[in-house]
């Protein structure tokens, strides 16, 4: 089993001179918590719901509403993104992509053909693979 049989193809996308504030949008809308960064079909970073937590200012610390929106509109992904992501390709054995997730402690694996990107694996694909293993038991 291969990961190409289980990955999330054509993945929901972000470009890197997108504002934090749309990728957050597109994050809650497709109920997802990793977006890819490509350019074109270049795979330029990933970008996760947790990355953009970490570099929100909080309110806490006094900062008003329409300040917070400004900063969320003002910041571009490129500037929070990890840039030059793990990844993995279609062909990886299952196993060595679940075993990449936990050892790393990874949310998910864009999956790439060269640099294109083609898709991503995550947490949740490697649940329902057990899920799936389990219920055939």
């Amino acid at each position: 089993m291969r990961v190409g049989d289980y990955m999330t193809r054509d993945p929901i996308t972000v470009e890197e001179d997108a504002s934090m504030k749309d990728a957050m949008l597109l994050l809650r809308s497709h109920h997802i918590r990793h977006l890819p960064v490509a350019t074109g079909r270049l795979l330029v970073g990933l970008v996760s719901d947790r990355d953009i937590k970490r570099a929100s200012p909080s309110i806490l610390q006094g900062i008003d509403k329409s300040e917070f929106e400004q900063l969320m509109e003002d910041t571009p992904v490129s500037r929070i993104m990890t840039r030059e992501p793990f990844t993995v390709n279609a062909s990886t054995p299952l196993a060595e992509a679940v075993t990449i997730l936990i050892e790393k402690k990874f949310g998910s694996l864009p999956v790439v053909d060269g640099k294109e990107l083609i898709g991503i694996f995550t947490e949740i694909d490697a649940l329902k693979i057990l899920l799936d293993t389990l219920n055939k038991k």
